[in-house]
């Protein structure tokens, strides 16, 4: 027979769990759409879009990694496949909502299909905030 341990007892109801050693908490990291991290990450991508039969990208960069060619790693590979995208890389470290805006209109003027995000947490942020304004217009 299970029963909770000694230590369980205090927690609300919805962290206890049946087991006889051990209290799991499992964390879920529910992600939309596809991410890759780690070392050859980049080599992925055109298997992706050609698997989705994606047109064209558009490239969310911060202007630092592509002065430093750090983002033509990834459009080179959209190039030499064939790839259509286009570069975006007016983004600011915390995006304001004129940033956002930007962003969102040169993603409908790009008439792209799907985004890569390069770099870190504005890079990422100006993808994310793309893609959430262009499902909710329906576009």
């Amino acid at each position: 027979m299970h029963s909770y341990i000694d230590t369980a007892k205090s927690l609300p109801e919805t962290l206890k769990f049946y087991r006889r050693d051990v209290i799991t908490m499992a964390n879920r990291i529910n992600l939309n759409g596809t991410s890759f991290h780690g070392a050859g990450a980049i080599t992925e991508i055109v298997n992706e879009a050609q698997a989705h039969g994606f047109q064209k990208a558009f490239v969310c960069s911060d202007p630092d990694l592509v002065k430093f060619n750090v983002t033509s790693k990834v459009t080179d590979l959209l190039e030499k496949a064939g790839l259509a995208y286009q570069l975006y890389s007016d983004i600011k470290p915390n995006p304001t909502i004129d940033n956002v805006k930007h962003g969102v209109q040169a993603f409908k003027d790009s008439k792209a299909d799907y985004i890569i995000a390069i770099g870190g947490g504005s890079s990422m942020d100006t993808a994310k905030s793309n893609r959430y304004h262009h499902c909710q217009s329906g576009i």
